[in-house]
């Protein structure tokens, strides 16, 4: 029979798979700027929180995304995603989110700030769900043609999940490089490595090793191709 966890470590548990949640919400893509009225681009990307499996190096828990984006405007896009890793234990993660241009230059500074909807939903047992905002600010500035660095800041907030052993808020400082290829027939494509550390500040003791064994730390590779806006 196996013995009951002490509360602590139960506690851990918790916080842990709620950091795998948040940090699952920080796929690769570069929001800094918008894609312009009626440009599209269609990404993926794959990665997710630094675990430390018995006799192994740390590695990226291995989360699936695909999305896209679309042009509602010269300034604000709709952007969406599906986490294809929960669907192997039945649940559905998806999430939508508005992003807004705040500045830009062409080829130089750009700000954006994005308001994510995100949902886990249980196909086993309809209507059970979580939900999650997150908002987000996004900056890049591009280094020539070719090579875009870019950060910025997610704030994730549970909306049907609130214990006593849960922070109400997690916190996501992020940094990526982009590196593109040159476009061919209005159409670019593009690589990005991406990190992001969830918490940073809070321990992440768990039944899974984590690494660090503070917050939560991923690493993930993303690529993109975009439709239009190339000169933005």
């Amino acid at each position: 029979m196996a013995r009951a966890a002490p509360p602590i470590a139960r506690a851990g548990r918790a916080w842990a798979a709620a950091a795998l949640l948040a940090a699952a919400g920080c796929a690769a893509p570069n929001l800094s700027r918008t894609v312009g009225r009626g440009n599209w681009e269609l990404h993926v990307s794959h990665g997710g929180p630094l675990l430390r499996p018995p006799g192994w190096p740390p590695v990226p828990f291995g989360h699936t995304h695909i999305g896209g984006r679309y042009g509602l405007s010269d300034r604000v896009d709709l952007d969406g995603n599906l986490n294809l890793l929960p669907l192997g234990v039945g649940l559905l993660q998806v999430d939508t989110a508005v992003v807004l241009q705040i500045f830009r230059r062409p080829r130089r500074l750009a700000v954006s700030a994005s308001a994510r909807l995100a949902g886990i939903f249980d196909l086993d047992d309809p209507p059970a769900a979580r939900l999650f905002t997150e908002w987000g600010l996004h900056v890049g500035r591009p280094l020539g043609r070719f090579v875009h660095p870019y950060g910025g800041l997610l704030l994730t907030n549970p909306l049907t999940v609130r214990t006593a052993d849960l922070p109400p808020s997690f916190l996501t400082p992020f940094a990526g490089l982009e590196f593109l290829l040159p476009p061919r027939r209005g159409r670019q494509h593009g690589l990005a490595v991406h990190v992001a550390w969830t918490n940073p500040w809070v321990d992440s003791d768990a039944v899974v090793d984590y690494a660090p064994p503070m917050g939560a730390l991923a690493v993930y590779l993303g690529y993109r191709v975009r439709f239009g806006g190339l000169d933005r």
